[in-house]
């Protein structure tokens, strides 16, 4: 069947527009625009860095492998960092934002313009694919001093070195003195307190001195012997502390000079039972079980604090 020349050119025409209108219903980017700074002024080791909107069909997203990678782009110029952006869509097209960062190691002998090359980006939205072209970048890089530099009278061209800046160390010296003054004050004070030198000459704690001697003495056990020797130990504290030998009968006189120690009567009165028992009766195991050897080293602790609270 033969058609018509009329009919053939009405065909021929309807696909010749049947195929620009698919190809515009194809994915695709709309439009790649780079800001920076300003292209000139740049001397060796400033950082450069780019920002990179691409505006393109809903659904295309970059493919993360066509991103650069930081590192060498040439023997002058490092690419530092890439970070990638998505903006969503908005207004019937997908936006992303590339953030570039360059660091340039040019260096000039006089004013050069040099260009950042352009970076070619793959979107993609399943089959569909598109291609975002970041274009070249031209900026102007200058020398840190002149070719053939001036010299002086000295024949040297080098700066004379900057005079350090001074830094104000009052508020620190302040704050140094008064930490140290209060820390002598606090060491001053414990010591004072424990009867340390050059206090111990003023204390004269008998109970402190004694509870020492108490620990060595019961150390390696506490036979009879060693027991009667740690009780003459506390007496004799008894007896320093109030300057005069003091018996059992006189623990009413010795508490009335002594407030400090009324609050441990009951085991005083005690102790002086034990040591009865001890040297008067002769009786070790009633003296044991009135004050074994380990409350007799705590009732000289408990007197050696309360005359450190006494002062």
């Amino acid at each position: 069947m033969r058609h018509s020349p009329a009919l053939s050119l009405r065909i021929a025409l309807a696909l010749a527009l049947a195929v620009p209108a698919a190809s515009a219903t194809a994915a695709a980017v709309r439009s790649v625009e780079l800001s920076g700074p300003r292209p000139f002024g740049f001397f060796i080791g400033d950082i450069i860095r780019h920002e990179v909107t691409i505006t393109a069909d809903p659904g295309l997203r970059v493919v993360a492998a066509s991103l650069p990678r930081p590192g060498p782009l040439t023997y002058w110029l490092e690419l530092r960092g890439v970070e990638l952006e998505d903006l969503g869509d908005r207004g019937g097209l997908r936006r992303h934002r590339l953030h570039l960062e360059y660091q340039t190691f040019y260096a000039p002998l006089e004013p050069l313009a040099l260009e950042i090359p352009p970076i070619t980006l793959t979107l993609q939205d399943g089959a569909e694919r598109a291609e975002a072209t970041v274009p070249a970048w031209t900026f102007l890089t200058s020398p840190l001093r002149e070719i053939r530099p001036q010299r002086d009278e000295t024949g040297t061209y080098l700066r004379p070195d900057a005079a350090p800046r001074g830094v104000p160390l009052s508020g620190w010296l302040m704050a140094t003195g008064s930490s140290g003054g209060s820390a002598l004050l606090l060491l001053g004070l414990i010591a004072r307190h424990r009867g340390w030198w050059p206090f111990r000459a003023r204390a004269r704690r008998p109970f402190a001195r004694s509870v020492r001697d108490l620990r060595r003495g019961l150390r390696d056990g506490a036979d009879m012997e060693a027991y009667r020797a740690a009780l003459l130990t506390l007496h004799r504290a008894f007896d320093a502390t109030a300057k005069r030998r003091i018996l059992a009968d006189d623990l009413p006189m010795f508490l009335d000079a002594a407030p400090a120690f009324r609050p441990l009567q009951s085991d005083i009165e005690r102790f002086f039972a034990a040591s009865r028992q001890a040297f008067f009766r002769t009786d070790g195991a009633a003296a044991f079980h009135l004050l074994p050897p380990e409350g007799l080293v705590a009732l000289g602790r408990r007197l050696a604090a309360a005359e450190r609270a006494a002062g």
